[in-house]
């Protein structure tokens, strides 16, 4: 049925414990992993930064920091890649830069993928206004199932 799960990980080990849930159903239906991890410069990135630092945010900055990022998740994405693999799962790995909902739903779509599996930040307040959910754009915007964990949940239920 799920011939490509899509499991996001930003990195987090919140995101993270999506892994044996998307495991299980790879494992039950044969079907192929693919991790990704998008690159991208959030807003709170910008605000952090030093009015030093934000004169220097420049294309070639830009482009250096994000180069420098997919490195690093490439190295994250490889290193979960390799302890699935020795499970016996078929796992690919991806690493793309830019507003992470909107690359979400575009590798979905341009990889026929079959399942998204992913966790989310439960932002409420000012910063789900601020940041937005980029669960629930992925959620308007696809029309295959998507495996949705709140990781504060789970920790609660856990500890009763």
């Amino acid at each position: 049925m799920f011939k490509k799960i899509l499991v996001y990980l930003d990195g987090s080990e919140h995101s993270e414990r999506i892994l044996p849930y998307a495991i299980e159903q790879a494992a039950h239906f044969g079907s192929k992993i693919i991790l990704l991890r998008v690159g991208s410069m959030t807003p709170l990135t910008l605000v952090s930064a030093s009015p030093e630092q934000m004169r220097m945010v420049t294309s070639v900055a830009i482009e250096v920091a994000a180069r420098s990022e997919l490195k690093e998740a490439g190295s994250y994405l490889s290193k979960i890649s390799h302890e699935l693999a020795e499970k016996g799962l078929d796992v690919d790995i991806a690493t793309i830069f830019g507003p992470i909902a909107e690359s979400i739903v575009k590798f979905i779509k341009d990889n026929s993928i079959d399942l998204v599996a992913m966790t989310s930040h439960a932002y409420k307040g000012w910063k789900r206004l601020f940041l937005g959910s980029a669960v629930d754009q992925i959620l308007r915007e696809c029309t295959i199932p998507i495996l949705v964990l709140n990781p504060f949940e789970t920790q609660r239920v856990g500890a009763s």
